[in-house]
């Protein structure tokens, strides 16, 4: 225990010296002859020596690379995305208790493991030694589509369980997953497997789903092998004249310290979190792993303090303050653990430290560290050391100002402060719900002189991210001095003061000043409304002092299964489910290929416009491991990695061969030994420029503005001009513009090529959606045959169209190393490369115009609408897929619809598909000018919609169902009256209807390949799609079983390939499954007719293997070729709606999404969980593109500055629906679909643009409040909580508290 100190001497200012606590079971001796890392990974013992690895090499890269195990998935290398996480145990060093935790492998440093557990997925289960209860749930509740982020899944869920002795609440589940991004399901499958774990689970199981306590211990891969860290390490040189230092103590800790020289960069290594937000120099040379130091992890818990050592993780801090929350003095830190909750996620917090954390706020002052900010608002002390006998405590803001060299923060004091004494509150605004750093975080704390007069002593009011520097409103905390709290002339007279003290500057890619401000003010404001008696405050303002809470999730999920048809329409696991739980799936970059492999990494020009003349790559040669590089000149044929004759304007340049067409376009590609090398090599290669005076657009509205003719080109078929009707009594005329931004597709499988050269051509594993036009560029790029390069696709860990095209860069660039190298090249490229590099969603932009009569029913709808091509027409969808969207399921004809479409080129990496390309922003332009004209008629908008449906149109039937099964009129009467009762609070509901026009007629050739085994007459599909996470290969399986009769287990889907899978069209457009599946039916068919004379012979009784082995002896074929061919399939329409009901906090932006009701017409589903799980993760896509997603570019130089998980924010588990209901249509079978069936994979992110109609339901009527005359706000992609705190009218001026 720490000194005892009385509270007086507090109260002076003097805090207690910490003291030495001895190591639990630890005896300090050296041993000089111990120079390696030992540690055990799933069991097995490993002994490494530093000197043999990179100083910095992580957790992620040894198991990956030198372990093999590839569960551990690679993707954003900082933290943000989950696919990394394995679990470690390790003793504490101080209480000498095993600690079990998920960690992000990709930041923890293979230095810092020594004396450590690492459990891994493929230790956790796998198909020798059985799976895991985690394992197999998450593949039984359908929880698994690509799979990619699946294992990173498994293991979080698996360290939560474990860290907490199996006992977890589903509200702590819910809670776990900030950290793991799943781009494909939605989350909602997710979250119920692991929710089934809960102790209050209310999550019905399949009878085959073992109980967690049958069999966790017995699959627990604990292995009681871990040391006890009783050896002391001296310090060893590493590679690139790095050094590494394994204190024990405190005195060793600085004598390791004396050993760094006067000018030589060093870093205190802990959880090495801080690479995930600051990039970790280079220069950086010794190392000192502080683990295992007991000094910095001590804690205690006194009367009147409470010391925290420094090197205490967020998650051990966090138990410190659940613990002391109970004790008088200390009930604010209930509120600390809360704030700490929404920093960052639960892996990062399981290693991140207190004073690593403060160390990034000293290094950065704009790090908007939430840490700081909470512990400076309660003047928290801070211990530090100048060297092992000498400390001091000062004040955080000294400490960062302090520039004592070498100086170790040894613990951070905080005080009690009675609650009868003191008020204390804390705020982070975020702009998704968890794992993000706050837009403006803040701490309150109020000293009372007389709180029953609420008569302020003293006040601490602290912001963060208003502008480098900037911590405390020191005018506002002197101005509430001896006044009232609550009274209304210090209300006013704060907010003045606020708004002259906070002058918050532009910090891109962070949110404006003028939210930042407003956001600033709101959080005081609601503060005093939290705190205030009730008495001071009016009622319907209430509300607004509590930031939204958000419940526990629900789901429903319904749909129709045909038993005479099973396997066809029958619930069945994902074909490959279980093995992507366990991280025994492959993808690309799990591949191994021999020792002499290298690694590649784009090197990019960074000057919009200019001509390269000059390249000079000498600096990098001087890296060591780099050996080549190439540019434009080293290709032998084409310069193009879009090399086809479908939807291609013009070609796209592997390298820069003239002008830069936009920032980071690639010039060259470095070849290196390893992949960090060739990454850091690329940064250093020299570029010379000329002719680089031009502008730079970066977004479409600058080129209209402007009138740059040169970049706008009309795509629309001219059409006889609609003329404007004459007006009638009681039309309503009324215009608007829809803004819809660009999307960054985020696969969690980065882009990815690795080729192996062979006897006569190249072999080829690509990440790909498009087999065909990889390898014909990578052929014509090499002056190469087809026949030379053979491209082998198992799987890909997400495309959303990403792969279809965007992918081949990478490929033709790592064919082109592996070609000059005459050695196995490997292309991964990095989360930054990816956004910067390659092409994103097209943006839109609509001017419309419209006049309606008083019904609501249109009279003309005039409708410009602008898409972003990027820097090349390519791939366009303008007139392609926008334009039959836009009628929608409405009585839009030519007599009263006109429109124009115009793409236009900007300076950006050319646009390219993202699904359901065109469709999506087609049918939001066209609902939101039907909800604009009911706001204008001032009509309910589902009364608009019906009269303006189209005679004879599904619709018409499904839209008054579905008003009536979501009880729509009563919910809109229930939030109008809600609105009307609260300020601050507001709800929304939003109604959006689909008609998605499926175009099949483009699909050419899909060939597949049913092979039966006379052994024992099991069946192996091959086909030309791309399994891609949508079910492909199970919907296939699905079709074989049927026709054939055999049980489905025992069919196999082997890889996709250029031999049997040649000329195979793209997989997208989400018609894949279907064309696949009626080439295998043709191919079923044809071997059914084959033993179909067999059969009869060997009469009704024969088995299936009976007769497969007759047709053998007879020398009937087993194997059939078939092919979708052009026609096979007519095009159709998908219909669905959508009601979503949100509520808004005012005061932040911040929202709920409390319940959305989806009802899709499938068909029949010919594999019902499949077409729920795309329904629920396009939807959730549609969210992130509505809500989320916010793309930002330098306008000066076109450089993305959003480009990784930082600052770039697709959903995460908690912004999703809180009460998810999805219907499947049923009794509606599809007349023209393959097996009645209709396509899910697209459709349904259509119906996310009803988000945005609630928003403006509910942002309305926050307008009327505030007094601001009614007219319709522009609300696009994305409305973030700054579009809705700035168009909701509030001033901060008009903040009171009656």
């Amino acid at each position: 225990m720490a000194n005892q100190v009385s509270a007086g001497a507090l109260n002076r200012g003097e805090w207690p010296k910490a003291q030495h606590l001895p190591v639990a079971n630890c005896q300090l001796t050296v041993n000089s002859a111990e120079m390696s890392i030992k540690f055990n990974v799933n069991g097995f013992p490993y002994e490494v020596q530093p000197a043999d690895y990179a100083a910095d090499i992580t957790l992620n890269t040894f198991l990956r690379e030198q372990l093999h195990l590839t569960a551990t998935k690679y993707m954003c290398l900082e933290g943000g995305c989950g696919s990394c996480i394995c679990v470690i145990q390790r003793r504490h060093p101080v209480t000498g208790h095993i600690k079990i935790e998920a960690v992000n492998s990709c930041l923890m440093l293979l230095n810092t493991c020594n004396d450590v557990d690492i459990i891994t997925d493929e230790g956790l289960g796998n198909k020798i030694s059985g799976y895991h209860p985690i394992q197999k749930r998450l593949a039984k509740l359908h929880g698994t589509q690509c799979g990619y982020c699946s294992p990173g899944f498994v293991m979080n869920m698996y360290g939560l369980l474990e860290g907490n002795g199996g006992q977890v609440s589903m509200s702590e589940v819910e809670d776990a997953f900030g950290g793991n991004i799943c781009r494909c399901t939605g989350y909602r499958p997710i979250l119920d497997a692991m929710k089934s774990f809960a102790a209050d689970s209310n999550i019905e199981l399949p009878a085959d789903c073992v109980d967690i306590e049958d069999s966790f211990e017995l699959m627990c891969p604990r292995t009681g092998q871990c040391s006890s860290g009783s050896c002391t390490r001296k310090m060893q040189r590493v590679q690139d004249n790095c050094h590494w230092y394994w204190p024990k103590t405190l005195t060793q800790l600085f004598e390791a310290l004396d050993q760094v020289p006067i000018g030589e960069e060093y870093i205190l290594v802990a959880g090495n979190t801080a690479h995930g937000v600051y990039r970790r120099p280079r220069t950086i040379r010794h190392f000192i792993d502080v683990n295992w130091v007991p000094e910095l992890k001590q804690h205690s818990i006194e009367s009147d303090h409470l010391l925290l050592g420094a090197n205490m993780s967020l998650t051990e801090a966090m138990q410190v303050f659940q613990q002391a929350a109970s004790r008088a003095g200390f009930e604010y830190c209930a509120q600390l653990w809360r704030h700490f909750n929404l920093i960052a996620n639960v892996p990062v917090r399981n290693n991140g430290t207190l004073a690593g954390n403060i160390s990034i706020k000293k290094q950065h002052p704009d790090f908007a560290s939430d840490v700081f900010i909470t512990l400076e608002t309660l003047d928290v002390q801070v211990l530090v050391h100048e060297n092992a006998h000498s400390q001091r405590v000062m004040s955080l803001l000294a400490y960062l100002e302090d520039t004592t060299p070498k100086l170790v923060i040894g613990g951070f004091f905080l005080r009690a402060y009675p609650k009868h004494k003191y008020l204390f509150n804390s705020y982070k605004i975020l702009p998704r719900a968890q794992n993000v750093h706050a837009y403006v975080n803040a701490g309150f704390l109020i000293e009372w002189q007389d709180i029953q007069r609420h008569t302020v002593a003293s006040a601490r009011l602290c912001f963060g991210n208003i502008r480098p520097g900037y911590v405390h409103a020191q005018n506002a905390e002197q101005s509430l001095v001896g006044r009232d709290l609550y009274d209304s002339a210090t209300v006013a007279q704060v907010f003045a003061e606020l708004l002259t003290s906070l002058q918050p500057v532009e910090m891109p890619p962070e949110a404006s000043p003028e939210y930042r401000e407003k956001l600033a003010c709101s959080l005081f404001y609601k503060f005093l409304l939290g705190s205030a008696p009730k008495e001071v405050v009016r009622e319907r303002l209430r509300s607004g002092g509590q930031l939204l809470q958000r419940p526990l999730s629900s789901s429903k999920q319904t749909f129709e299964t045909i038993p005479k048809n099973y396997p066809i329409t029958q619930v069945v696991q994902k074909l490959e489910g279980q093995i992507q739980c366990s991280g025994e799936a492959k993808y690309m970059n799990d591949l191994l290929t021999t020792s002499n492999a290298v690694h590649c990494a784009f090197v990019t020009a960074k000057r919009v416009g200019a001509t390269i003349e000059r390249v000079d790559p000498r600096a990098a040669f001087q890296c060591k491991g780099v050996v080549g590089f190439y540019t434009a000149k080293d290709i032998p044929g084409d310069n193009n990695f879009y090399n086809s004759t479908l939807f291609v304007v013009e070609p796209e340049e592997i390298f820069v061969a003239g002008p830069v067409k936009y920032f980071d376009q690639p010039l060259g590609v470095i070849a290196a030994l390893t992949h960090d090398v060739a990454v850091y090599a690329a940064t250093l290669v020299q570029v010379t420029y000329v002719n680089s005076e031009v502008k730079i657009y970066t977004r479409m509205n600058e080129v209209i503005a402007d009138k740059a003719n040169d970049r706008i080109f009309t795509m629309t078929k001219k059409e006889e001009e609609v003329s404007r009707p004459m007006p009638e009594a009681g039309d309503v005329m009324g215009r608007g513009i829809l803004q819809l931004e660009s999307q960054y597709h985020f696969t969690l499988e980065p882009q990815t090529t690795v080729v192996v050269p062979r006897e006569e051509g190249l072999q080829v594993y690509c990440a790909t959606q498009w087999m065909d036009v990889t390898q014909a560029s990578i052929s014509r790029m090499l002056r190469l045959e087809a026949n030379a390069v053979q491209l082998h696709v198992r799987r890909v860990g997400g495309g959303y169209g990403a792969k279809v095209t965007r992918g081949n860069h990478v490929a033709c660039a790592c064919a082109l190393v592996a070609s000059k190298l005459n050695r196995p090249a490997r292309f991964v490229q990095t989360i930054e490369s990816m956004m910067e590099v390659n092409g994103k969603r097209w943006a839109c932009r609509s001017d419309y115009d419209f006049q309606a009569r008083a019904n609501g029913s249109i009279r003309l709808l005039t409708n410009n609408y602008y898409e972003d091509a990027g820097c090349t027409l390519n791939e366009n969808v303008v007139d392609f897929l926008t334009r039959p969207a836009l009628p929608n399921c409405y009585n839009l004809t030519n007599m009263n619809f006109k429109i124009r479409g115009t793409a236009i080129r900007t300076d950006a990496a050319s646009s390219t598909w993202f699904r359901a390309p065109g469709t999506l922003e087609g049918i939001a332009m066209t609902e939101t000018a039907l909800e604009h004209i009911a706001f204008a008629c001032k009509l309910d908008p589902a009364d608009v919609r019906l009269v303006n449906l189209r005679p004879g149109n599904k619709m018409v039937q499904l839209l008054p169902r579905f008003l009536a099964s979501t009880e729509y009129r009563k919910r809109r009467v229930e939030i109008n009256l809600f609105n009307a009762q609260n300020r601050w609070r507001k709800r929304g509901l939003g109604l959006s209807l689909m008609e998605f026009p499926l175009n099949v007629s483009i699909a050419l050739c899909y060939p597949a390949t049913v092979s039966i085994y006379h052994a024992d007459g099991s069946v192996v599909i091959s086909h030309g799609g791309i399994e891609i996470g949508q079910g492909l290969n199970t919907k296939a399986a699905q079709v074989a079983a049927f026709i054939l009769g055999v049980p489905l287990d025992r069919i196999r889907v082997e890889s996709a390939n250029t031999i049997t899978g040649a000329n195979a069209f793209v997989t997208a457009n989400s018609m894949t499954s279907e064309v696949i599946g009626i080439a295998v039916r043709k191919a079923c068919n044809t071997l059914i007719q084959r033993l179909e004379p067999v059969k009869r012979r060997l009469g009704p009784q024969a088995k299936w293997e009976q007769i497969v082995e007759a047709a053998f002896l007879q020398s009937i074929s087993l194997i059939a070729s078939e092919s979708y061919t052009a026609g096979d399939q007519p095009n159709y329409s998908v219909f669905g709606l959508s009601l979503s009901e949100l509520e808004l906090d005012i005061l932040t932006g911040n929202h709920l999404i409390r319940r959305v009701d989806i009802l899709e017409d499938a068909g029949e589903s010919l594999s019902p969980s499949m077409d729920v799980g795309q329904v629920e993760g396009a939807f959730v896509m549609g969210l992130g593109y509505f809500l989320t997603e916010l793309l930002l570019y330098d306008r000066q130089t076109g450089r993305l500055l959003t480009n990784r998980t930082w600052n770039y924010h697709p959903p995460g588990a908690k912004d999703i629906p809180i009460d998810f209901r999805i219907e499947l249509l049923q009794k509606s079978p599809n007349p023209v679909g393959f097996l009645r069936s209709k396509t899910t994979g697209e459709p349904a992110l259509c119906l996310a643009v009803g988000v945005l109609f609630a928003m403006q339901h509910a942002i309305q009527s926050a307008r009327e409040d505030a007094g601001l005359p009614r007219e319709w706000i522009r609300l696009g992609a994305p409305t973030t909580p700054e579009t809705v705190v700035l168009s909701a009218g509030s001033e901060v001026h008009h903040f009171a508290l009656q």
